[in-house]
């Protein structure tokens, strides 16, 4: 009795579990054993993982730059909000308006110690019609520097109505250039009547001509005695 119930237990008990590359022993007859056993190892050994996802995908598309231009007539106050966001040192003063109508508004601003003017006119083709044209010359009254562009005009610098201004300072030169720099993306490109005109981010510099080799003069035939 006791070994009959001792090879019961020894039949029930549970086998060892196979480890990777562990030789197995099968008797004739138990195919279907030995293809599970095998599925077994296989998944045990990591043969069933899949490939790791790629790092890269090549169909990807690649983010474009974002267009800032305004389009449309332009608003002083939006001029004073990407001046003051571009870190300029302005404060707002007051604002007005033109005597007949155009501009519409004048947004008086402190640049610095530096008087600054936004004027805002009803549409591109007033700002033609109150005068400001490409080549057109400053004058009395005029602002040291004088930018335009869309429905746009400011006025950086002393202005005097009975006189030309005078030559700008090396600081308001560097603020003139700074200013337009920063609105040239928003609302360029600028045209500008100027003392002293500063060099304009859309408007190209002229190529620099090469220098032509001068032609050599023949040298001079030898004498005869």
């Amino acid at each position: 009795m006791t070994r009959h119930s001792s090879r019961h237990a020894a039949r029930g008990a549970a086998r060892p579990a196979l480890s990777a590359g562990q030789t197995i022993v099968v008797r004739a007859g138990t195919t279907a054993l030995l293809a599970t056993v095998l599925a077994v190892a296989l998944a045990t050994c990591g043969g069933g993982s899949t490939p790791p996802p790629s790092s890269a995908n090549p169909g990807a598309s690649t983010a474009t730059a974002q267009d800032r231009h305004i389009t449309g007539n332009v608003d002083p106050n939006r001029i004073f909000q990407i001046l003051a966001g571009a870190g300029l040192p302005v404060h707002q003063e007051s604002l007005g308006a033109g005597p007949s109508g155009e501009p519409v508004s004048v947004l008086f601003v402190r640049d610095g110690f530096h008087p600054l003017a936004i004027q805002q006119y009803s549409s591109p083709k007033a700002v033609t019609q109150a005068g400001f044209k490409p080549g057109s010359k400053i004058g009395k009254g005029d602002s040291t520097y004088t930018f335009w562009a869309a429905n746009i005009v400011i006025n950086l610098g002393p202005a005097d109505a009975k006189v030309i201004p005078a030559t700008p300072t090396v600081d308001l030169q560097s603020e003139a250039a700074r200013l337009v720099a920063v609105l040239d993306p928003f609302i360029g490109p600028f045209y500008q009547r100027s003392v002293d005109p500063i060099t304009l981010p859309s408007t190209p510099v002229p190529p620099t001509p090469e220098p032509t080799a001068s032609p050599k003069s023949p040298a001079p035939s030898p004498s005869k005695r």
